[in-house]
């Protein structure tokens, strides 16, 4: 680990041991805790190892997060239950919607255009044609049937 020194004024105030700090007052070291200690090494939900304050607010900026403590977990929680019963109403109107469109209709007989029997004579026997003479064979067939 590293040492690290304190200064005030230009004169060495403190060095600082891990947890503790120890001041030096002419020949008397006193011993104080009023220094925070650096955070002790972690592997955070996503895998990635944080050693120290400093990794840990770098982490949170890449990955756009925020550190949340009690009181802004229950703002949290309060916002999350308005916004999923604001969900389920809209998702009731949906489904009063829906189940509208649900009711059985009156079945109808299916009439096949001319044009469906046409071409489907006009193809019967020969190979599939590709996609761009499949369009111009029922183009020409339109243009017929127009005409006719």
């Amino acid at each position: 680990m590293r040492k690290r020194w304190v200064y005030s004024d230009g004169e060495l105030v403190a060095e600082y041991h891990g947890a503790e700090c120890v001041f030096y007052a002419g020949d008397a070291v006193c011993k104080s805790a009023e220094i925070m200690p650096d955070m002790a090494e972690f592997k955070s939900i996503d895998g990635a190892v944080i050693s120290g304050r400093a990794a840990w607010r770098e982490h949170l900026k890449r990955t756009d997060c925020v550190e949340m403590g009690h009181s802004d977990m229950k703002t949290s929680q309060e916002n999350w239950a308005k916004r999923k019963a604001a969900h389920n109403d809209r998702l009731k109107g949906q489904l009063a919607v829906s189940q509208q469109f649900d009711q059985p209709s009156e079945i109808r007989e299916f009439k096949r255009s001319n044009l469906n029997v046409e071409m489907a004579n006009r193809l019967h026997g020969r190979p599939p044609p590709g996609r761009i003479e499949m369009l111009k064979m029922t183009i020409e067939q339109m243009k017929r049937s127009k005409r006719g």
